[in-house]
């Protein structure tokens, strides 16, 4: 994960159905991989796992199918 930053709080009403897009498209691909990568890493921890299994990246060709 990054290094520490400052995270800005907003106070939002609950019936802004888009807010929750507009914040995560204003994000960096780096910043939503790390946010996935912290929330993943509080999940294994919440359930109890000792050590944070590692994500391994892989590519699937599938064949094309029309």
């Amino acid at each position: 994960m990054s290094n520490h930053r400052e995270m800005q709080l907003n106070i939002i009403h609950k019936s802004d159905k888009n807010t929750d897009l507009l914040f995560w498209l204003k994000k960096t691909p780096e910043e939503r991989i790390d946010a996935v990568e912290f929330l993943r890493s509080q999940h294994y921890v919440l359930s109890g796992y000792k050590s944070i299994p590692r994500f391994v990246p892989g590519v699937q060709i599938r064949p094309f199918h029309e």
